[in-house]
């Protein structure tokens, strides 16, 4: 609907309802004529005018009901087709009744110019809601704005330019900005002019009344995000309301648009103190956790360096094996420590191939045989297992990670057991220890970096009475992020009566013909 009918002061077009009723009216009168008194037909006259009042504006419902009061006085007070008066109370009557008519019929008029206008402003606040909900819909600015350009040339009825200022455009031109529309040479300039300006321009807003065209500031709390453009528009000027509500639908996208780019600044600042205080962290965990093993290694190839004429094979292989056993641990630490920062940079490309997940777990025992010979390892499988289509690297450090973690929290005595349960479109694979197990309220923790389960809720850093919890704690959360990047799942479960069993989840995709062909027995 055009602007001008929609947003603007209430046009009384349909005015032929008002005319019949006075035509009813004057016809009734005639009709009842000598059967009421003058004081009953003088009120079925008021009544008329109270009812035609709705159809017809104040200044012409007051014109109407002062001409029928005449007409009343004209052909039915004494003596008729004049405009005499022989009685006084007949012309109190008169007085009286042009003063209720004019009353009601103004009262009227105005009662139906506020429920028109009260019309508009729901009509304009429905339209600000949908707008809104629009907004809500996307988060893609371009988009808002089309929305924007849409609604203002819908209600308008002109051409609508929108510019834009998302983030890294400034008010001063510089940066990235965008333009819907066809605004072109002085529509242009006036758009930054606005923007800079942070107000309307235009006829009607007090500043270069002289343009053809309205510009309308997309207004944040402190700056301008953009502006609009309404060309033509200067040849019909707007009312107030008119451009109150255009002004506020283009402030619902400047709000909108300074609530996004806070939220985005929100989202940096903490993405880059989480940032700092993860580098924090990582500097403190090496410092400490690298200082004991550092020590032993140093101190261990010292006495061998400085006393090795004094000392015995047996001593010197005992040494040599510490030395290897530390420098053991600092790799692993450092492989994971690299890894993890690898694998949290972002989008990560890994070299992902149809591989074997019993070689994958053979090989990685065999690793976990030969540095713990003393413990027991068993491992549960089915005979034939599909493929898995992975990094065979990252997920052999997985495994190595799990079966370390649960050599490390379990009793030298006791067995670690691995085993491998094949389901339709998952292999589950489960590292089962007896250890202590690991709390409810650490079942999520053990994943994130820098986190060790430890028994009193104190700390669990590396001490001569407690050599099995030495670490950076990152070994988990580099086996949560490997699983991601498969698309696999990771979690721990309770193991009766005590112990922990880490479940990891790989999917399996459809086998590739040839391979499913050479795994058939």
């Amino acid at each position: 609907m055009p602007f001008s009918r929609r947003f603007s002061v209430p046009r009384f077009e349909a005015r032929w309802p008002a005319w019949v009723i006075w035509l009813c009216a004057w016809m009734l009168l005639w009709a009842l004529d000598g059967v009421l008194s003058l004081g009953n037909l003088a009120l079925l006259l008021v009544l008329a005018s109270a009812l035609a009042g709705v159809w017809l504006s104040a200044l012409a419902s007051v014109g109407t009901s002062a001409v029928c009061v005449l007409m009343f006085n004209w052909f039915f007070v004494e003596p008729r087709y004049t405009f005499n008066v022989h009685l006084h109370q007949d012309a109190l009557l008169l007085i009286t009744m042009m003063g209720v008519s004019v009353v009601v019929s103004y009262l009227m008029a105005r009662l139906r110019m506020a429920a028109e206008l009260e019309s508009q402003h729901a009509d304009a606040s429905e339209r600000l809601r949908a707008l809104s909900e629009q907004f809500r819909e996307t988060p893609d600015v371009l988009q808002h704005g089309q929305h924007l350009q849409a609604l203002m040339a819908h209600v308008a009825a002109c051409d609508v330019s929108v510019l834009l200022l998302p983030d890294g455009a400034t008010e001063d031109g510089t940066g990235h900005s965008q333009l819907i529309g066809n605004a072109h040479g002085q529509d242009v300039q006036g758009l930054w002019a606005c923007v800079q300006q942070f107000g309307a321009m235009g006829p009607g807003t007090g500043r270069h009344e002289n343009q053809h065209t309205v510009f309308l500031p997309l207004r944040g709390r402190t700056r301008a995000y953009g502006a609009a453009a309404l060309t033509g528009a200067g040849a019909r000027p707007f009312t107030v309301f008119q451009r109150e509500m255009l002004q506020q639908a283009c402030d619902l996208l400047g709000l909108d648009m300074e609530r996004a780019q806070t939220l985005r600044l929100a989202q940096h600042a903490q993405d880059e103190a989480q940032s700092q205080s993860l580098r924090n962290t990582l500097l403190t965990s090496v410092s400490h956790d690298y200082r004991t093993p550092l020590a032993n290694l140093m101190g261990a190839a010292s006495v061998i360096h400085e006393q090795a004429e004094r000392l015995s094979t047996e001593k010197i292989t005992d040494l040599a094996q510490t030395v290897l056993d530390e420098a053991q641990h600092l790799n692993r630490m450092t492989t994971n420590t690299l890894q993890l920062a690898r694998l949290d940079t972002g989008p990560l490309h890994i070299k992902k191939d149809w591989e074997s997940l019993q070689e994958i777990l053979g090989s990685v025992l065999l690793k976990a045989r030969q540095r713990h010979a003393q413990r027991r390892m068993s491992v549960t499988a089915p005979e034939a297992l599909p493929w898995v289509y992975c990094d065979a690297i990252l997920l052999a450090q997985l495994f190595d990670n799990l079966i370390e973690n649960a050599i490390k929290y379990s009793p030298d005595d006791t067995p670690i057991d691995i085993q491998v349960v094949s389901q339709p479109e998952v292999l589950v694979v489960r590292v089962i220890d007896q250890g202590p197990g690991i709390a409810e309220a650490w079942k999520d923790k053990v994943f994130q970096p820098f986190e060790r389960v430890h028994g009193k809720a104190t700390h669990a850093d590396a001490t001569h009475a407690s050599q099995l919890r030495r670490g950076m704690g990152v070994g988990l959360a580099v086996c949560k992020a490997i699983a991601n990047v498969h698309d696999a799942q990771i979690w721990v479960e309770d193991r009766l009566p005590h112990g922990a069993i880490m479940c990891l989840q790989l999917p399996v995709l459809q086998q590739p013909l040839v391979l499913a062909e050479a795994s058939k027995p």
